[in-house]
């Protein structure tokens, strides 16, 4: 099984007229964009703002819609961007986080 990692569609509203990006996803999209690799070998799913998140909600349950997060085997998650980038890397080779 591929690991899944869910991430927020960008940008999104949260309030009338106000648009945001998410820090942490942004994190995570700018490692997927230098690491092409990853996309044969991760299940990228963006999905929009709004709660309740069904597929994530489906996997991890409705207490767990942080985003973004990491779903791998026996369903074990990491939801740190950096913790994120690091797994991907040491995994499956490319560009890890700056210490």
């Amino acid at each position: 099984m591929k690991p899944i990692l869910f991430v927020l569609n960008m940008p999104f509203e949260d309030g009338p007229g106000k648009m945001w990006v998410c820090s942490h996803c942004a994190m995570i999209e700018g490692a997927l964009a230098v690491n092409h690799h990853w996309a044969d070998k991760v299940d990228v799913r963006r999905i929009d703002f709004a709660k309740p998140r069904k597929a994530v909600v489906e996997l991890l349950g409705e207490d767990n819609q942080w985003l973004p997060v990491l779903i791998m085997d026996n369903k074990k998650t990491l939801t740190q961007p950096e913790a994120i980038i690091n797994y991907l890397a040491e995994t499956f080779g490319g560009a890890a986080v700056h210490p």
